[in-house]
This record gives structure tokens, C-alpha cells and sequence, in this order.
């Protein structure tokens, strides 16, 4: 995979992770989060770089917008991955202190902006969020330093020990410091956060009694005086005593049944009546008292005189002998209930009175409750929630709430508490322990210096020892310190113990090499003498090499050409006792001569064959021709020509191929006919009597070959001689039978080199099997060209015979006149050209080697210039039998290639090649 889609997928994963854990609740003090995720922006700056963390900080920064709604604080995230990018990760610096001085002269004043101007947050919130942040940034800074040093280890080789040791020690100290502080604090917040809602809760509840209770006495007193009236006491002494006795009321009045206030104190409260006797019959107080015998508190209310103040009516019914003869009614003044605010952590807290009709009765919260103001069902709702413990005003300010409802009166009691009192005592207490952590860090510092200097300055001692350390002298006396650390001893020990050993070695490697020095000398001379010997003989190596190649070469061009003259002489022999043994009947006397002499003549062509077949093998130049072949078709050819030419009647041949023998194999059929004929020739020659068997199987993917014979058989002795080159039995019978001794070499070296072998099984007067086992693969058969029988008839066409043997060109002119054509002659390929020029010829045959211009150059010439020649279809005749020759002819631009001693039956395939051309 590309490495740059490597890093953005890598950069892709962090960021996720980095967001994910931003969306972990991790709170410091008031519900505000840390971001631990920037440790991940900050690792991919440090590992992939720049862009990649970008990348990260842009992801980070969709899951801090999906929880805030905002994303402010990554301008600051931004501005530190370029600062610390600058000055830090492009100069190769750890990232902790630069990150630290970037926070406190530029994230943190940015921050206060942000939050003061731009979030218009209280400077408490604000501040307590500075703090976390500058929290976040040496917890993420300090764990992105550690995770380098360990990851990037191929930093510590630009680095001392003792900067590495106190690097990380420090580190380790101040991130275990910062965190257990922040936990600490965290958790004295939860416990005054929990301690303060406690005392909340017992205050309203308290209040909540207070005012029941206050209520519930002064209502005993009206109750009291109502009795007094319905016993007969004046009512205006009445009223009189229950004011000037009860402070809290304000005024008092008696109501007849109609409604209609007949008395009333003080005087003062006439003036703002209207009429001599004014109604209250709307008035709650007054409606509902006759329902409530023991008396009745109504809502809130504006009094109609003495002011502008609430004030809670107090009324009881007035019976004589069970008729209602009026109402008493008190009224009640609130100024008293400032004492029930309560005060926690030294600061007065806030206290909210609702009614049971949920009207404000008093609130110390003036911008954001006013009294007698009826609070909606929703806003209550919010309130009375006793899961809410929250509460925030118009202007932000958050407070800590307990509301109690009173199950008499039905009235509601909320008390609160600014948050900020919570959060500056909590800090208040951090400050101690952050004092402390600061003089902890210090000393800790200072001791981890000390400490790591100790550690360090014996290795360094040791080092530079070890650097001037000469073994040629004993130069080290040993660390003499007995106050470092015992590993610190212990090593400098064994160095001072291996210095005396290599001193020692040095010694005895200083004697060594003197000897070396000498052997060397010696040495040097030997090879002096070696070199100049070896130089001779690489010479008369080099000069034999020479005559080798050129004997080789000279073998080649020997074989080649006596190949060419004995083949030559023997094309005119068989060739003409060919012609010759047609002309006579079956049964001639001259026709049996003439095949004897034909005979004789392809024996000694078999001969030649063999020694050819010999020399390439030995040579390295035989080489196979593998293609798929009719392996039945073969093998019953084979047979067939064995059935027809057995002339011992004693001797009988058998052929058996097996059934699983596949029709098709992959096969060199030129060299297996070669190995199966050379085989069945032996067999014939050495058995007078008996059989010979010739079988053949298909086995584990290799072609098998038996050939079985009753005939003089093989000593043990014998055999272990048998497959070498001119050897055989003896030589009584070479004399009796004839033979180069090369055949079964042949068939042996034709085996191996096909990847099979031969095997000889033998008992001599008894018989031999020859078994033949040569790997082949079954394949499907090839389109088959049929070759017709019949021949050929060139319709009385012009051929040219290019050819210098005059033998040779009677023998190839008396077979061409069989297939109906007129041939001209050319002695050599100069005589050819010109007859060309003069005569197009559609058909050539043409020898190889030739005088003046042989075939090879006179085809390149044909084809060259054939608007001069014509363009005719060539067939070489040549004595050259080489497949190599074969090839060397069809380069040069030839169609064909008979070989001599010519065989009529090749020369009819060649010429129906041609006719089909045509």
C-alpha cells in the first residue's frame, strides 16, 4: 500500500480516537471538560508530521463542535500545532517546555479573550477553564514527550543518558503529580458540591417549618381574638390588642356577614377606604373564612393601605349560638423572612417563597423572580424537578437549588447558592496542595538530577576509560570510588579484570604476529614460486585448451565432410540399385545381387548414422525434438517392418502393446524409433533361434519399452562393459556378427538425455530383456496431415537439378523422371543462376556443397533478386544429414530438405509437399 495512504488512514484513526475521547466525561470542578484528545493531534504532529496532524485536529474538532455547539478553542489547538511545529519539531526539540511557554504567552490570553468577549462567560468560569486547560496541556504535552522517547528510540542516539534519565523521570514525576492533584481536587469539589446540596435541602426544609410555624401562631391569635368576639369582648379592643401585641400584623378588621367593614385599626386604615363601610367581598380572606373554622391563610396580596407591601390575610368566622355574625381578619407583613436566607461556605445564599398558587411571596433573586410575579406551571415545574439540582438566571449565573414543598400550606421553599462560592473553595483548597506540588516538583527535580548524575558519571568515567585504554600497557589502575552503586562497582571490576586479560592477549598476539611477520616473508617467497609455476602451467593449460578446440574443431569439420563423401558415393549405390532392382522381376538372381548390394550399402549408411549420432552426443550437441506423435502408429510400424524382413526361419517376432498405452505422447519419435530399432537389430543378429519380443507399456507417466530375445545371452562379466562406446560380448563376436560396438551406447546416452534409462536383465545362452523407461506426458493428437501413398505426377514440368556429382545427378535425374518431369542439370550454383536468368523454373533441387558457388549463397541469391530469378520452390538434396544442416537451409530461404543417400519414398513426400504449395 502506498505509504502516503498509509499515514492518512493512520491520521484518519487518531482523530477519531482523539474525538472519542473528548466525548468521555472527564470533568475538572464544574462540569468542564478536559480534552485529552489533543495528545492525539499533538502525536501525529511528532510521528507523521504537520499536514497528517491537521488532518487529525480538523476531525477532533467535529466531535468538540457536536458536544459544545462551538468550536473556539481550536483556534488555540491550531495556533500550538504551529508554534511547536517552528519551534520544536522542525529543530528535533522534545515538545513539553515549548508547549508550556506557548500556553502562558499565548493560548491563555487568547482563551480569556474568547471566553470574556466573544462566550461573555463569568470571569470565574472562565478562569476555572483557563486552569483546566493549562492542565490538559501538561497532561497531553508531557504523555506526547514520554511516548517519542520510547517509540522514536533513534532519538537517544543524538542524546546523553543523564538528559534521557531526567527527561523522563521528570516527566513521569510531574504527569503523576498533575493527575493525582486534579483527581484530588475533583473529588474534594464533589464532596463540598454534595455537602452544600445537603445543607440546601435541611435549609428549605427548615425554612419551609419556620414558616409554617410563623404563620400558623399568628393565625392562633386571630383565632383567639375571634373567639373573644363571639364571647362578647368589644371588638375594637379586640383588634386594638391584636396588632399593637402581635408585631408582625399590620392592620386588623371585622367584617359583618354582609361583607361590610364596620370595624378596623389603626384610625389610619379609614382613609383609604371608600364610603362608611367598604366591601371586601372579593377578597379571598373573607370568601373563603366561613369554610375554615380554625381559621384560613390566603395567597399573597397588595394591601389597600400602608404601603406597597405583600401581605398574607389571617381570617377566622365570628359565631353566636352557630350563626355566623362575622369575619375577623388580620393582616400579616413579610419584611421578617430575610432571616430565614440561609449561609453556606461563609457566603449568604439565595432564598425563593412561592405561595400554593405559586406566586412569589419572596424573593431575594430581585432581577430575577418579583414579588406577588405568578409563576407559570412550566417555570414551576423546572423548579419543583427535585433531579435538578441546577439552576442559571437570566445573566448566566448558575446556581445550586433544593426546593421543598410544604404539605399544610401547600407553600414552596427554594434555596440556592452561587455556584462560584463551590468552585472558589474548591480552588482555594487546591491551592495548598498546588503549592506544595510546585516545591515537590522542585525537589524532586533536584534529586533526580543529583541522582542521575551519580548514575551517570561512573559510565562516563568508565567510557572515556575505555577510550584511552592502550593494551600495550597496563595503564588502568582500577575504579577506587567505594560509595557508588554496587552494579557501578561490579562493572568497573570486571573492566579493570578484562583490561588485564587483553593486556595479557596483546602479549602473546604481539609474539604471534611476529611469527606471522616471518611466515609471511616465507610465505610471500613460496608464492613467488607458486605464481611463476602456476603462470607456466596456465600457459601449457591455455596452449592445450587451443589444440583441444582446434582438434575438436578439426574433429567436427572431418566428420562433416566425411559424413558428406561417403554419403555421396552412396546415394549413387543405393539410388541406382533401387532403379535397377525395379526393373527386375520377384526372384531374379540380378534382382537378389542388387539387393545385397543395397543392403550393404545402408548397413554401412546405419554405420556412418552411428558414429554421426556418437560424436554429437559426446559433443553436447545432440539435441531432441519433442512434439506429440501416434505412439500406436510408431510402434506398429516398427512391428510391421519386422514381421516383413525376419529372414531366419527359426526365429519368430511377437509385438504386444498394451491396452493402457495412450494413442498420443509428447516424444522425440526420430531418437525412440532409434533406441527400439537398434534394440530389435542386436536381438535379430544374436538369436539363430527361438523368438524376439518386442512389448510396450505406459507406467507412473513414462513410456516403456521390452524388447525380449532367445538368443546367446550376456555374462555377468560382459554386462558391466556392455554400454561403453566400441565395446562388445568379445571379439569372437564382432567377428561372427559384426558392428561398431556403439549402438547400445547410443540407446543409453539417447535415454538419458530424453530423462529415462535403460536396464539390462541377461543370462548368457538364455537370453536378454533390454527394458526402456523414458517419461513422457499423454496428450491430445495433432491435426494430422495425411500423407498420400500414390505418386507424384508433375505434369511434365521444367525442373532444375543443381548438382556437381555426376553419379549423383544421373541417380536424382533417373528418379525425377518417374514423376513425370523434365529435368535440366546445373553443375554448381554459378551454372544455376545463369539458367535462371535465361529460364524461370517453378521447382529447384539443390545440393548443399558444391565448387564455385554452393546452394546455401546461391538461394540467398535467388531470393535476393528474384525479379531476376524468379521466386522458385527449392528443395536441398545434400549429404549434410545435420538437423543443424536442415536449419542452416531453411534460413537461407529453401522450402524443403531431402537428405542423400536419397530414398524415394522422401522424395515423393517433398515433391507432394510441393504440389500442395502450388
Amino acid at each position: 500500500m502506498n505509504k502516503n495512504i498509509t499515514s492518512i488512514i493512520l491520521a484518519i484513526f487518531l482523530g477519531v480516537l482523539g474525538g472519542s475521547i473528548n466525548l468521555l466525561p472527564l470533568w475538572f470542578l464544574d462540569n468542564s471538560e478536559f480534552l485529552f484528545g489533543q495528545a492525539f493531534v499533538l502525536g501525529a504532529l511528532v510521528t507523521l508530521g504537520f499536514r497528517h496532524s491537521v488532518l487529525v485536529l480538523a476531525i477532533v474538532t467535529a466531535f468538540i463542535f457536536y458536544r459544545w455547539g462551538h468550536s473556539w478553542p481550536t483556534i488555540v489547538f491550531l495556533l500550538e500545532i504551529i508554534w511547536l511545529n517552528q519551534l520544536a519539531i522542525s529543530k528535533g526539540k522534545m515538545v513539553f517546555f515549548r508547549g508550556i511557554l506557548f500556553w502562558l504567552i499565548c493560548g491563555l490570553p487568547l482563551l480569556y479573550f474568547l471566553g470574556h468577549v466573544q462566550l461573555k462567560l463569568p470571569d470565574l468560569v472562565v478562569f476555572t477553564a483557563l486552569s483546566k486547560y493549562l492542565l490538559n496541556a501538561i497532561v497531553c504535552l508531557a504523555i506526547v514527550d514520554l511516548a517519542s522517547l520510547f517509540v522514536n528510540k533513534s532519538k537517544w542516539q543524538y542524546m546523553p543518558l543523564y538528559s534521557i534519565l531526567n527527561r523522563t523521570v521528570n516527566l513521569l514525576v510531574l504527569l503523576i503529580i498533575v493527575t493525582t492533584s486534579v483527581v484530588l481536587t475533583n473529588n474534594h469539589y464533589s464532596r463540598v458540591e454534595s455537602e452544600v446540596k445537603s445543607k440546601l435541602s435541611d435549609s428549605a426544609q427548615n425554612i419551609n417549618k419556620q414558616i409554617d410555624d410563623y404563620l400558623q401562631s399568628y393565625l392562633r391569635a386571630v383565632r383567639i381574638s375571634g373567639h373573644s368576639i363571639s364571647q362578647g369582648v368589644d371588638i375594637n379592643l379586640i383588634l386594638e390588642q391584636l396588632v399593637e401585641m402581635h408585631d408582625g400584623f399590620r392592620t386588623s378588621i371585622y367584617i359583618s356577614p354582609q361583607a361590610e367593614v364596620v370595624n378596623f385599626y389603626p384610625q389610619l386604615l379609614g382613609d383609604s377606604f371608600v364610603g362608611d363601610f367598604p366591601s371586601v367581598a372579593d377578597r379571598e380572606y373573607f370568601i373563603e373564612a366561613p369554610s375554615h373554622p380554625k381559621g384560613y391563610i390566603s395567597s399573597v396580596f397588595k394591601g389597600r393601605g400602608f404601603g406597597n407591601e405583600p401581605i398574607v390575610a389571617l381570617s377566622v368566622p365570628v359565631y353566636e349560638f352557630d350563626a355566623l355574625v362575622g369575619v375577623l381578619e388580620a393582616s400579616l407583613k413579610f419584611e421578617s423572612f430575610e432571616q430565614f436566607i440561609p449561609t453556606l461556605l461563609s457566603h449568604h445564599g439565595e432564598l425563593l417563597i412561592l405561595d400554593a398558587k405559586q406566586q412569589v411571596v419572596y424573593s431575594s433573586l430581585g432581577s430575577e423572580f418579583s414579588t406577588l410575579d405568578i409563576i407559570d406551571s412550566e417555570k414551576y415545574a423546572i423548579l419543583a424537578n427535585s433531579q435538578q439540582d441546577i439552576f442559571t438566571d437570566k445573566e448566566g449565573t448558575v446556581y445550586y437549588q433544593k426546593v421543598f414543598k410544604s404539605d399544610k400550606l401547600g407553600w414552596t421553599v427554594v434555596t440556592l447558592l452561587d455556584r462560584a462560592h463551590v468552585n472558589l473553595t474548591a480552588i482555594n483548597s487546591l491551592l495548598t496542595p498546588l503549592f506544595l506540588t510546585i516545591i515537590i516538583i522542585i525537589i524532586c527535580r533536584f534529586l533526580i538530577g543529583i541522582l542521575t548524575k551519580q548514575l551517570v558519571t561512573p559510565i562516563t568515567v568508565l567510557s572515556n576509560e575505555i577510550n584511552k585504554f592502550d593494551p600495550s600497557k597496563q595503564n588502568y589502575e582500577g575504579y577506587d570510588k567505594k560509595d557508588d552503586f554496587l552494579e557501578v562497582q561490579t562493572l568497573h571490576q570486571q573492566f579493570y579484570q578484562l583490561t588485564k586479560k587483553l593486556t595479557f592477549s596483546f602479549t602473546k598476539l604481539e609474539m604471534a604476529n611476529t611469527e606471522n611477520q616471518q611466515l609471511n616473508e616465507r610465505l610471500t617467497e613460496f608464492n613467488l614460486k607458486l605464481e611463476q609455476q602456476v603462470d607456466e602451467k596456465t600457459k601449457k593449460l591455455t596452449e592445450a585448451v587451443a589444440d583441444a578446440k582446434n582438434a575438436s574443431k578439426a574433429k567436427s569439420q572431418f566428420l562433416a565432410n566425411m559424413s558428406h563423401e561417403i554419403r555421396t558415393p552412396l546415394n549413387g549405390i543405393i539410388g541406382l540399385t533401387e532403379l535397377l532392382i525395379n526393373e527386375y522381376d520377384d526372384g531374379a538372381e540380378e534382382a537378389n545381387q542388387l539387393e545385397i548390394i543395397q543392403s550393404s550399402a545402408k548397413n554401412l549408411l546405419l554405420i556412418l548414422n552411428d558414429i554421426l549420432d556418437y560424436s554429437k552426443i559426446e559433443a553436447g550437441a545432440l539435441k531432441l525434438d519433442i512434439r506429440v506423435i501416434n505412439s500406436r502408429k510408431l510402434f506398429d510400424e516398427i512391428a510391421s517392418i519386422y514381421h516383413s524382413s525376419i529372414t531366419k526361419k527359426k526365429v519368430n517376432f511377437h509385438y504386444y502393446a498394451s491396452p493402457e498405452l495412450p494413442e498420443y505422447l509428447e516424444l522425440d519419435s526420430l531418437r525412440v524409433t532409434q533406441i527400439t530399432n537398434n534394440l530389435l537389430s542386436n536381438a535379430m543378429k544374436f538369436t539363430e533361434e527361438g523368438e524376439v519380443n518386442l512389448s510396450v507399456e505406459y507406467r507412473d507417466n513414462a513410456l516403456i519399452i521390452f524388447v525380449k530375445d532367445t538368443g546367446i545371452g550376456i555374462s555377468e562379466q560382459q554386462q558391466q562393459h556392455l554400454f561403453s562406446e566400441f565395446t562388445q560380448a568379445d571379439v569372437s563376436t564382432t567377428r561372427k556378427y559384426g558392428g561398431t560396438g556403439l549402438g547400445l551406447t547410443i540407446c543409453k546416452r539417447l535415454a538419458e538425455q530424453m530423462g529415462g534409462q535403460i536396464e539390462l536383465t541377461s543370462t548368457e545362452f538364455e537370453g536378454s530383456i533390454f527394458t526402456v523407461r523414458i517419461p513422457s506426458n499423454v496428450s491430445a493428437p495433432e491435426n494430422e496431415v495425411k500423407e498420400e501413398a500414390s505418386l507424384s505426377d508433375l505434369n511434365g514440368l521444367d525442373v532444375l537439378l543443381v548438382e556437381d556429382n555426376l553419379v549423383n545427378q544421373i541417380v536424382a535425374t533417373k528418379m525425377l523422371a518417374k514423376f513425370n518431369c523434365q529435368v535440366f542439370t546445373a553443375g554448381n550454383g554459378e551454372e544455376a543462376l545463369q539458367r535462371l536468368s535465361t529460364k524461370r523454373f517453378s521447382l529447384v533441387f539443390m545440393d548443399c556443397q558444391m565448387p564455385v558457388l554452393d546452394g546455401l549463397d546461391c538461394t540467398s541469391r535467388i531470393r535476393d533478386k528474384a525479379n531476376k530469378y524468379g521466386d522458385p520452390y527449392i528443395i536441398a538434396i545434400t549429404a549434410n544429414a545435420y538437423s543443424e544442416d536442415r536449419k542452416r537451409c531453411l534460413e537461407v530461404g529453401m522450402n524443403d530438405f531431402v537428405a542423400k543417400p536419397i530414398e524415394f519414398e522422401s522424395l515423393n513426400k517433398a515433391i507432394a509437399k510441393y504440389i500442395s504449395h502450388t
